[in-house]
């Protein structure tokens, strides 16, 4: 007597007598998916895909070090020409064109979609995937730089070195671009968004920002603006990506109707407002201030209204989701009266409040969506005991 997995008669219709089902254990739960679709996963991701860039960067490196005249190639340091610049700079030019090439490949690039769509979801993730990564990059060398201060090797070595780091970040940007799926766009969103803002608030920390108001970090009088307006464009740019993805895949689903189109111009709407708030800074006596505000009361304005019809316009959403909606609906109008009714919030953080409110319910929602889904393509599974006559 053995036991076998027994599946629905839905799932059986998918799948044809030729396709094997493989089994894995992942983290606390288990993973069934196609032996077909795992070989060609495997099949895609190319050595030549991750030696040729590679060997761009190398050579780029070498003939660097080999025009600087320079019998030693400092490691790291504060000189323009080392291994830690020259793997930077060349590994991450390489990383962002293997990425562009890789993403190319992908089911979600190759479905039909218009030209400009696929150029915009290209160039953001590219951009976004490519700056997180340089970021990571000029922190392990920062640290490279105190660990092995002073250490130096011959032009030629000190290129190989290149190629080492090069080949390390082509592999990880082509192997993000492989496996983009929302549950990692939500991850840059949150890397892109919280990162850029951290990185201004400490810039203009000596110029006590938090007195005037959350905007100030992307105005002319702050000290380097140009950080906190490219998070909000890019911020909104990756939205806008995040949606694309998510309605893909939604649209195919049983739960999508013709009113789940409003949400979606809901959140196209919020991403165009989000990248208008870093577009056109809030400069005093000038009109992009204007644009500013309405833009920025605009989100606000269009999660209230998306939350006010979201029982009728996602009739399948949960009740706990529904609660929680509330919930977020009331803390905006408290915030709110709070700041503009009592004067008991200062106007930064009624901004902060309100802003990291309705970014987390929409994030919330995301997941909620993806859930519904994800729904139609869930099947439970049961073991059955057969005896060795009922398998033949």
């Amino acid at each position: 007597m053995g036991k076998y997995i027994a599946v629905p008669d839905t799932l059986a219709e998918i799948l044809t007598d030729d396709e094997a089902l493989i089994l894995e254990a992942v983290d606390n739960g288990f993973s069934l998916k196609l032996e077909s679709a795992s070989d060609h996963n495997q099949q895609n991701f190319s050595l030549r895909h991750l030696f040729i860039p590679s060997l761009f960067a190398w050579l780029m490196g070498l003939m660097t070090f080999l025009v600087s005249q320079k019998s030693q190639i400092s490691f790291t340091g504060n000189e323009l020409i080392s291994v830690a610049n020259a793997s930077s700079v060349f590994g991450i030019l390489s990383g962002l064109v293997s990425f562009v090439l890789a993403y190319r490949k992908t089911p979600h690039a190759r479905a039909r979609q218009s030209w400009f769509t696929k150029m915009r979801e290209t160039l953001t993730l590219a951009l976004t995937y490519t700056l997180v990564t340089l970021a990571v990059t000029v922190i392990a060398f920062y640290v490279m730089r105190y660990t092995f201060n002073g250490v130096s090797f011959d032009p030629v070595t000190a290129s190989l070195f290149v190629l080492a780091f090069s080949a390390i970040i082509n592999f990880v940007l082509i192997s993000s671009a492989m496996s983009v799926k929302v549950s990692n766009l939500i991850t840059m969103l949150f890397v892109t968004f919280i990162g850029g803002v951290l990185v201004a608030m400490a810039m203009n920390n000596q110029r006590d920002w938090w007195r005037f108001n959350f905007s100030f970090l992307g105005t002319s009088e702050a000290r380097t603006y140009w950080e906190f307006n490219l998070t909000l464009i890019f911020s909104g740019l990756i939205l806008l990506t995040i949606t694309d993805y998510l309605f893909s895949e939604f649209s195919r689903s049983d739960a999508y109707t013709k009113k789940s189109t409003v949400v979606r111009f809901f959140y196209y709407l919020i991403a165009v407002l989000i990248a208008c708030v870093g577009i056109f800074p809030a400069n005093d006596y000038s009109w992009t201030m204007t644009v500013h505000n309405l833009a920025a009361f605009g989100i606000v304005g269009c999660i209230m209204v998306l939350i006010l019809l979201l029982r009728w316009l996602l009739p399948e959403i949960s009740k706990e989701f529904l609660v929680y909606s509330a919930i977020t609906l009331g803390l905006l109008v408290l915030s709110t009266f709070l700041f503009l009714g009592i004067h008991y919030l200062s106007l930064t953080f009624f901004e902060i409040i309100a802003f990291v409110i309705a970014f987390i319910w929409l994030v919330m929602l995301i997941n909620a969506i993806q859930d519904l889904s994800q729904a139609h393509r869930r099947w439970q599974l049961k073991l059955v005991d057969m005896t060795p006559e009922e398998t033949l």
